[in-house]
């Protein structure tokens, strides 16, 4: 009887069909469409004859030889010589060895072409050393390889016989080399689909997480397509560039990534720029979003600002602030607020929700690009008429919620219902309003200094009370060691206190009063607590993961450090709270130029 069970539990004979080899993913093998091309309405061929699997003859002996010939020519050696000797040492930073976990099931006839591969690949790929991270990215142009085409000599196959790496169709990647001399030379490495697959699931195992605007199985309905759209070739490429720009195992890519995104984009950006409102893809705004991003990490914020300003202007032209407007009532994003249980209506909220995280992406690196040398700010405020995302349950299974509009949740009492996606948009307007508020009294006015220092006062107390409102709401969540935006919008409520208390002091030399100065003394003291409340929270930074960090950690970790750090500080624990923020920076700087520039 058992045996029978387990018999009934098997899938069903024959064999998977493409579009599930493809994807890696197991087929039910329904007939005449299996189950994953039904739920997708993707074509479902099923191919019933197989190669035959391992290497095809006289093969291994074919690339023998052509490892032998370049090799041999290269160093002016003899024939015989296969490899170059070389030094592995692995305090070496100039040498990047491609993992060789992405080389999928192999039979034992190909473990020496295998260890081939990986040696001359291992060889080949040397990259500018880990020092200068922030280097400029290199054009499209390329000057030539002169490794031999033998890699694509290689018949992959499966434990079923379908290639894992298909090498038929591949992207061409530029690759820097450096030589033992000062010449800059370039060689090319092809991206397999497993590859591609890699760098996909990288992207919502870490990006996603801290930009979450992309819905998952929609993607995945249309990434493995033979010929896509240019806007969503421009945004798969940019979310490939941003997943290597957050791994170890891919960050040698990021500036040929970065410089093959940007070609794209640019590309397209003559026909955008002519387009009407209704027309400009949504796509192509979330790539540009992701370029700068990954931009951020591997440059710095000056680059990011220019890269995010091409994605502000097409947020406008695209009035993505506009998605929940009233009179928009025929539109995709009102439709959504109807009560329905029909699929088109779960669609409708998918596609208007995917615009509102778009927009508030934007909002956000917006406010925080700015914060950092108080730039004054894109996008305002006053125009938008945009819910707030929902919690990322209801946008993936496409469940319609409706949510607050910023200014409700800003005024909003008792605990949080919003999702730490729509906290951090809260907490990153109130920094908005913090940075306006210092500005606007950075300096007396000159009719009435009275009026202008109690009007400061009234507008500092109210900004003070909203935030520590939003910190009361966040102390019940308690999943902050394994949300990456939890944690972020927890400092960033602590940081913003920080920054009051930072305000005030800046302000100190026109109070008259003892009571102005006993309540400077009481911004400090909040401050004091709030700076020691990051270190608290940082201390799960290392358990999460630096490579799942929010791109902006960096700035609440400096503001507590700077803070903890000043002479006149006299905080418990604060020498070590700032030696403790310093050994979170140094593990972030491996990925995130924010952290590097605490150490310029």
């Amino acid at each position: 009887m058992a045996n029978m069970e387990g018999r009934a539990l098997r899938q069903q004979p024959g064999f998977a069909c493409e579009e599930c080899r493809k994807r890696k993913a197991r087929c039910d093998r329904g007939r005449p469409k299996c189950g994953f091309c039904t739920e997708t309405g993707t074509t479902c061929v099923i191919v019933d004859k197989r190669q035959q699997r391992g290497p095809k003859k006289g093969l291994l002996n074919r690339m023998r030889l052509q490892i032998d010939q370049h090799f041999g020519s290269n160093s002016g050696g003899a024939p015989g010589k296969t490899m170059p000797e070389r030094d592995l040492d692995s305090s070496r930073t100039d040498v990047i060895v491609v993992p060789d976990d992405y080389n999928g099931p192999q039979t034992n006839g190909l473990d020496e072409a295998n260890l081939a591969l990986t040696c001359a690949t291992s060889t080949a790929l040397a990259t500018t050393t880990t020092s200068t991270m922030a280097s400029t990215p290199v054009g499209l142009e390329f000057a030539g390889a002169d490794l031999p085409g033998w890699v694509d000599c290689i018949d992959w196959q499966d434990l079923e016989g379908d290639p894992p790496m298909s090498l038929d169709r591949t992207e061409t990647v530029l690759m820097d080399h450096v030589d033992a001399g000062p010449s800059l030379m370039a060689t090319r490495l092809k991206l397999t689909d497993l590859m591609r697959a890699d760098l996909d699931q990288l992207y919502f195992d870490r990006v996603h997480p801290v930009c979450p605007m992309v819905h998952r199985r929609r993607y995945f309905a249309w990434a493995g397509q033979e010929s896509l759209a240019p806007a969503r070739a421009c945004l798969q490429s940019a979310m490939r560039t941003m997943a290597a720009a957050m791994s170890v195992h891919w960050c040698y890519l990021v500036d040929h990534l970065c410089a093959e995104t940007r070609h794209l984009l640019e590309t397209q950006w003559h026909q955008i720029r002519a387009m009407s409102k209704d027309e400009i893809p949504l796509e192509h705004i979330q790539a540009w979003l992701l370029l700068a991003y990954s931009e951020l990490l591997r440059m710095g914020e000056h680059q990011a600002m220019l890269t995010a300003g091409r994605a502000f202007r097409l947020v406008q032209m695209a009035r993505l602030y506009d998605v929940d407007a009233p009179d928009d009532s025929s539109s995709q994003g009102s439709r959504v607020t109807t009560n329905g249980t029909h699929h088109e209506l779960d669609e409708g909220f998918a596609d208007a929700e995917e615009r509102r995280r778009t927009f508030w992406l934007a909002f956000s690196l917006d406010h925080f690009l700015c914060l950092r040398s108080e730039w004054p700010l894109t996008l305002q405020e006053e125009m938008i008429r945009t819910r707030l995302p929902a919690p990322e349950a209801n946008f993936q299974n496409n469940q319609h919620i409706r949510v607050s509009f910023l200014p409700e949740a800003v005024m909003q009492n008792g605990p949080s219902t919003l999702s730490p996606f729509a906290e951090c948009v809260v907490l990153a307007a109130l920094h908005g309003r913090c940075m306006t508020h210092r500005r606007a009294y950075m300096y007396d006015g000159p009719t009435s200094p009275g009026t202008e220092l109690h009007n400061f006062w009234t507008r500092q107390e109210w900004l003070a009370s909203a935030v520590e409102k939003r910190l009361q709401m966040l102390v019940s969540c308690s999943a902050v060691d394994s949300d990456p935006m939890l944690l972020f919008a927890q400092m960033l409520a602590h940081s913003a206190v920080v920054f009051h208390s930072n305000t005030v002091q800046r302000r100190a030399a026109s109070f008259r009063t003892l009571d102005q100065h006993l309540v400077t003394g009481a911004y400090d003291r909040r401050a004091s607590v709030a700076a020691l409340e990051i270190v608290r929270l940082a201390k799960a930074v290392p358990s999460l993961g630096c490579f799942k960090a929010h791109p902006f950690l960096p700035d609440p970790l400096t503001c507590a450090a700077t803070f903890l750090s000043t002479p006149s500080n006299t905080v418990v624990g604060g020498n070590d709270g700032v030696e403790h923020l310093l050994r979170v920076l140094r593990d972030v700087q491996v990925i995130n130029s924010l952290a590097r520039e605490h150490f310029q």
